[in-house]
């Protein structure tokens, strides 16, 4: 442990020179953009110097690290050109340190975010099944394979394509009022018999007549003109009028 007079600090396993300022900056809730940069430099230098005296090997990339900030702490300490006419504006020694060590401690929060998602969602892989080479492809024995069996597999392959390429169409709907058709419906029914939907529907010239006709019995069914019934499931539909004085 290092003790100074603004500063107690343990020993943890530091990934590098940055990862050790970053830990100084944080643990003193220091503003990284105005590092106070001669309190670093000994905290840091202390911390090498405790590393010494625990004989622990310390890597190169240390020493240059420490280096550096000694040569930023001495720009500080070197007096002002008063004489030069144009001095650069934010020339601040600090600058090119900020950034690594803003760029650093995104990639370390980056690494932390995947680490803690690998952990909780384990990686998968898919992988397509495998055909092993020694399998060769045999034909169907004879006998065994029906036409039904044939028609149906047909069926399911063009159930698929229609799946994958959609067939695109055009449809032009021509305006018709739905009272032109309750008029037919209206018609059809005087006779007192029973009208088939499909016959009426076969003598329609245009799609958007048929669903007028659908739509007008609908409308009297509702308001009990007509009576519409249905023998069987998607069968045709049968529909006559209602006597009111019944």
């Amino acid at each position: 442990m290092v003790t100074s007079a603004d500063l107690t600090l343990e020993l943890p396993n530091f990934e590098g020179p940055l990862d050790l300022l970053l830990h100084l900056i944080k643990s003193q809730k220091i503003d990284i953009y105005d590092i106070p940069i001669a309190k670093i430099t000994s905290q840091y230098l202390a911390y090498l110097q405790a590393m010494k005296q625990l004989n622990l090997q310390l890597a190169g990339e240390f020493f240059l690290m420490s280096s550096t900030l000694l040569r930023i702490k001495s720009q500080y300490l070197l007096p002002q050109n008063d004489f030069d006419p144009a001095p650069e504006e934010d020339a601040d020694p600090r600058n090119e340190l900020v950034q690594q060590l803003v760029q650093y401690d995104i990639f370390k929060k980056a690494a932390h975010f995947l680490k803690t998602r690998a952990e909780v969602v384990p990686p998968m892989l898919a992988k397509e099944a495998s055909i092993s080479e020694t399998k060769t492809i045999k034909p169907l024995p004879l006998g065994e394979l029906e036409a039904n069996d044939l028609a149906r597999t047909f069926q399911l392959v063009l159930h698929r394509l229609k799946l994958s390429q959609p067939q695109l169409a055009h449809l032009t709907m021509d305006e018709r009022p739905i009272t032109d058709m309750i008029d037919l419906v209206c018609h059809r029914v005087q006779s007192g018999h029973q009208v088939s939907f499909f016959a009426c529907a076969r003598t329609l010239a245009s799609l958007s007549d048929v669903i007028g006709l659908f739509l007008a019995l609908l409308e009297l069914a509702k308001k009990n003109v007509i009576r519409v019934t249905q023998a069987t499931a998607f069968g045709d539909l049968n529909f006559e009028g209602i006597d009111r004085n019944d």
